[in-house]
């Protein structure tokens, strides 16, 4: 089985839809403690998979598209939790983390298209 550049949007919007019928089924002021510990465990699993699709590109432009629709991915999700640190501070760690992966994925996309 060979992943596919395609195959980070399926995984990012399987991730995304899980979380979002996670969360709706908790009650309004519920702890989303576990759902975003589960949406940072999707993201940091999507990010590996990154890794290994890039290893094999021989295209510098190519490997820097990779990592930039990583970038991409980081945003939606840090999108999803954004507002959540303020209402839910047990949050702020795994909110933290993906903000660290994006600055992680933007890094590479730089030097990847400085190459």
């Amino acid at each position: 089985m060979t992943l596919e550049f395609s195959d980070l949007d399926t995984l990012k919007d399987a991730a995304i839809k899980k979380f979002d019928d996670s969360v709706a089924q908790l009650a309004g002021d519920e702890p989303l403690d576990r759902e975003v510990a589960q949406l940072q465990a999707e993201l940091e699993q999507i990010y590996r998979m990154v890794v290994l699709l890039q290893k094999n590109e021989t295209s510098m432009e190519r490997v820097a598209e990779i990592w930039e629709k990583m970038v991409m991915i980081c945003d939606e999700f840090a999108r999803r939790l954004s507002a959540l640190p303020a209402k839910q501070p047990a949050c702020r760690a795994s909110y933290d983390r993906i903000l660290d992966l994006r600055n992680a994925a933007e890094e590479r996309q730089r030097i990847h298209s400085r190459a």
